[in-house]
């Protein structure tokens, strides 16, 4: 077996195990928040744990804004330079916070994922870190934990050609 072979099962192992990590400290911020003496408040610090723990033992170092320009593969869109993340970040989370009251929550979560796709924060782990905030706004914002499985990331992540299709189409508009 070739050492390539051997690196590309390896960081599908890790993707994998992170991924149920991740679903975890999504549900267990959930939970926090569904108290009503917490109320939800976004911030980029959050954005920087989930996409840490998704790329925990693949990035030499996860919770990090990137730091050079990146292309998004079978995408038009060019994302914004490295040293506009943070402030991007940083504006998103206020447009939620503003707007929470005002706002319904699947609009918010909407905006989240495509808001952080579109900044394209990171080095690697954007969509699961995207997918994994908005739901959380989407739960918050309904004062909800939503039942079922698959969760709604883990079914957008099994139908993946309709989410890019409908993040370029947010993109054109």
């Amino acid at each position: 077996m070739s050492s390539d072979t051997e690196e590309t099962r390896r960081i599908a192992k890790l993707e994998a195990d992170n991924g149920i990590e991740l679903t975890q400290l999504a549900d267990d911020i959930i939970k926090t928040y569904l108290d009503p003496e917490r109320p939800f408040f976004l911030n980029p610090s959050l954005v920087l744990q989930l996409q840490s723990v998704a790329v925990d033992g693949i990035l030499a170092n996860p919770g990090q804004w990137r730091t050079s320009q990146v292309g998004i593969t079978k995408s038009i869109h060019q994302p914004p330079g490295p040293h506009l993340v943070g402030a991007l970040v940083q504006e998103m989370c206020d447009y939620v916070n503003d707007n929470w009251h005002e706002k319904t929550a699947l609009h918010l979560a909407a905006y989240v994922m495509w808001r952080l796709n579109w900044i394209h924060p990171f080095a690697d782990g954007n969509g699961r870190t995207s997918r994994a905030t908005s739901y959380i706004v989407l739960c918050a914002a309904l004062k909800l934990a939503l039942p079922g499985t698959p969760s709604i990331p883990q079914q957008i992540q099994e139908n993946r050609a309709l989410y890019f299709q409908a993040l370029e189409a947010a993109d054109k508009a």
